[in-house]
């Protein structure tokens, strides 16, 4: 058998940026310290987006977090254990964001395929954040429910963005600062946040339409579209497809015959995109060969003409009803998942390949 750590370089190289899976990649920075060498450096260049992936938490029959590869219907065994005495609140593409049980409620973000982990101000330094981290009736699973980032984290300039609180107000923080900067808006309970060419906007729960998020010396919001529709029992996420802002609406009905741990049906779901010129929005009637990702972990688009595994013109959504996960009144939830599910796209461009094989 011949030597496989003695292949050329440069051939390695072309082999690993045709390379469309993160299992693939990972597998590849695992043969061997050339060939782990030659990802390393490969993986800078490596352009194509990559295939989506979802992160299975641990449950009563196992006990390690699982990537689940569409392409293979395989899971692949991850060791975090920086999530112990944690919570993983929720995701952007290749991110977990984790916020600790205890005092001071340490929040960090951690990349579970690389183990990079980034310290961010804790939850105690949001504003009114010691009424709220000091109030037991709000539990930590709930503090934080959606993040994104203008960059990869590992960006020093990046700036990450949550939706935070009970009252789901909007603040932000770069790496390395020492508290986090709300938003100053007498609008509240904002239900998702995406950061579109240059700029942050984020939608509301109420009449609001979406809004633009001015970061200068006094952060504050301003309108910026009208709302696409108006009904309560409704779920609004922002994406970005083939270049465009769309708004996606989900429509829910709550059955009481149903499961009290999720006690509600998706309808439908209705897709618009925003007019930049008009600030108007127009209603789509297709995705193309785009798919569409959607759930409490991130929204994101991707073109399915490379990624066979996907459908062409369909929605993938997870559960966002998590109150089941963190309520006593369900411990059942326990034996099916201890947290929620979350959407990965692979972030490999820092960091090692630290996943068990």
């Amino acid at each position: 058998m011949g030597d496989w750590s003695a292949l050329p370089q440069e051939l390695l190289g072309l082999i690993f940026i045709r390379l469309r899976h993160a299992a693939d990649i990972i597998r590849f920075g695992a043969v061997c310290t050339s060939w782990k060498l030659v990802a390393m450096e490969a993986k800078q260049l490596h352009l194509k987006p990559l295939s989506p992936m979802l992160l299975l938490p641990p449950n009563a029959q196992n006990e390690a977090h699982n990537l689940l590869d569409f392409s293979t219907h395989k899971a692949c065994k991850i060791e975090l254990p920086e999530t112990e005495g944690a919570w993983c609140s929720t995701s952007w593409k290749g991110w977990l964001l984790t916020i600790n049980f205890s005092f001071p409620y340490a929040m960090n973000l951690l990349n579970p395929i690389s183990r990079l982990q980034i310290q961010l101000p804790p939850a105690t330094m949001f504003e009114d954040a010691h009424s709220e981290t000091e109030d037991t009736s709000i539990p930590t699973e709930c503090f934080i429910s959606k993040m994104v980032a203008s960059s990869s984290p590992s960006d020093p300039n990046c700036i990450i963005m949550v939706i935070h609180s009970m009252w789901n107000k909007l603040a932000f923080c770069k790496p390395g600062d020492r508290e986090w900067k709300t938003l100053k808006s007498g609008i509240y309970h904002f239900q998702d946040i995406i950061f579109y060419k240059g700029n942050f906007y984020a939608t509301a729960k109420q009449e609001v339409g979406i809004v633009q998020c001015d970061l200068g010396p006094e952060p504050k919001v301003t309108p910026f579209a009208p709302p696409v529709w108006v009904r309560s029992l409704e779920n609004k996420y922002l994406v970005e497809s083939r270049g465009e802002l769309l708004q996606v609406s989900r429509f829910l009905h709550y059955d009481d015959d149903r499961d009290e741990m999720s006690p509600y049906n998706t309808i439908i779901f209705e897709v618009f995109k925003l007019d930049f010129n008009t600030r108007t929005w127009i209603k789509v009637e297709s995705l193309g060969d785009n798919s569409l990702f959607l759930g409490h972990s991130g929204t994101f688009s991707i073109s399915t003409q490379d990624l066979l595994e996907f459908k062409k013109n369909c929605i993938y959504f997870l559960d966002d009803y998590l109150t089941a996960y963190y309520l006593s009144e369900f411990p059942q939830a326990t034996q099916v998942w201890r947290t929620p599910l979350f959407w990965i796209i692979p972030d490999l461009f820092k960091g090692e390949f630290l996943i068990s094989h």
